[in-house]
């Protein structure tokens, strides 16, 4: 430290001064009166530079994170205070003046204010406000099922998440935004502009169980009339696959209905697989029925009920995959993909019955669920043995 701005000729608080060769450095100070920077400083204002400084401080020698040199003139003597000191410090060096002189009072509570966290508060508020002002169509308008308003609520998120960590002021009035956007949009909206709005738990917006009820209102909402196609995405999703590998019924057993910013559809999560088992019967494919229990069920066992509905469709189907293969090998040999006279018709009905018993079986027994193929022997079915059958069925020649 050389010398210092001194900014008026009455009692004040100054600038300190560093030099290297001919440029002139200032300070940058953080919240709590530490040094963050050093800034190219050009006295384009001309202020009086005052090179008369306290002994103990002449040349002295700051690094970034030292507490700062706060300079000031009391009674036009030049005065120094690091910036880690309390307000004690100031009655030490000046007695009952540091009560009653008002430069003194005024110094005593701005390290007050760095000290109980006031500043930090008070600087990570304009802040808040300076991102608030650059995405206003985001903060200050109503929000728009858009993927323009979702992209917009994105680049605040993650700019905000650059430059603060949470928790922090920014985080009210994101939560706020995307609470607004939940309330009108939530169960409308497309998975993925979802996603986008609930970020991650370490962004600091949502928390990790928050985000958990948002997606299972979310789901609980749209499973009843959703397509295959979604819901595959959603299990695909690697938020759902960590966090609802209990299934949806199993944690609405345990937790109840979450509570969250918009209104839901809460439907009796049995039913609806009932019912797509029915539908599964009259359209000959089990496939969606099989997606939605991994979605109700994920790892878990399928209750009773759902357990003797499956059971009547699978003794049907039994039936006719076990007719087909006393067939094919009853005329066509104990190998009978190895047979060219095998009628496709008859290895497309053993490969069809396979795959539906397929789909029934693993809509029942949660391990088959999860590994997405039935277990060796279980009803008697031969994942090798149908693949041979769809080999045969993919070289056939007419």
């Amino acid at each position: 430290m050389t010398a210092a701005l001194r900014l008026s000729p009455a009692d004040s608080i100054g600038v300190p001064i560093f030099e290297a060769g001919n440029a002139m450095y200032v300070p940058e100070m953080d919240a709590d009166y530490n040094i963050s920077a050093f800034l190219l400083y050009e006295n384009v204002d001309h202020y009086d530079v005052v090179r008369y400084l306290p002994d103990s401080y002449r040349d002295r020698l700051f690094r970034v994170g030292d507490p700062a040199p706060i300079i000031f003139w009391h009674k036009q003597a030049p005065y120094i205070i690091e910036g880690d000191a309390e307000r004690a410090r100031l009655k030490t060096m000046f007695g009952v003046d540091a009560l009653t002189h008002p430069l003194l009072r005024d110094l005593g509570e701005m390290l007050d204010d760095a000290r109980s966290g006031k500043v930090k508060a008070q600087q990570e508020e304009w802040f808040a406000q300076e991102i608030e002002a650059s995405y206003n169509d985001v903060f200050l308008e109503e929000p728009s099922r858009t993927r323009y308003w979702v992209s917009r609520y994105r680049v605040a998120l993650e700019n905000a998440r650059k430059l603060t960590q949470p928790p922090h002021p920014i985080d009210v009035r994101l939560r706020r935004a995307s609470s607004r956007w939940l309330e009108l949009y939530a169960t409308k909206a497309e998975f993925p502009m979802l996603t986008s709005i609930l970020g991650e738990a370490s962004q600091g917006i949502y928390s990790l169980k928050q985000i958990t009820d948002i997606m299972f209102a979310y789901m609980a909402h749209r499973v009843g009339a959703v397509s295959s196609v979604e819901i595959t995405r959603w299990l695909e999703d690697d938020t759902v696959r960590s966090l609802f590998g209990r299934g949806l019924y199993d944690m609405y057993l345990l937790d109840g209905w979450p509570h969250v910013p918009f209104e839901y559809i809460k439907p009796d999560f049995l039913g609806l697989l009932k019912e797509r088992l029915t539908q599964g019967w009259e359209r000959e494919t089990w496939k969606v029925a099989r997606l939605v229990s991994v979605l109700i069920l994920g790892s878990k066992e399928a209750p009773r009920e759902i357990d003797d509905l499956a059971m009547v469709y699978m003794r049907d189907v039994l039936r006719d995959y076990e007719r087909a293969l006393y067939h094919a090998q009853n005329n066509f040999g104990r190998n009978p993909t190895y047979n060219d006279e095998l009628p496709v018709e008859v290895a497309k009905t053993i490969v069809e019955r396979h795959e539906q018993a397929t789909d029934l079986s693993c809509i029942m027994h949660g391990d088959d669920r999860m590994r997405g193929r039935v277990q060796l022997n279980r009803f008697g079915l031969d994942e090798e043995q149908a693949q041979m059958y769809r080999d045969y069925i993919a070289n056939f020649r007419t």
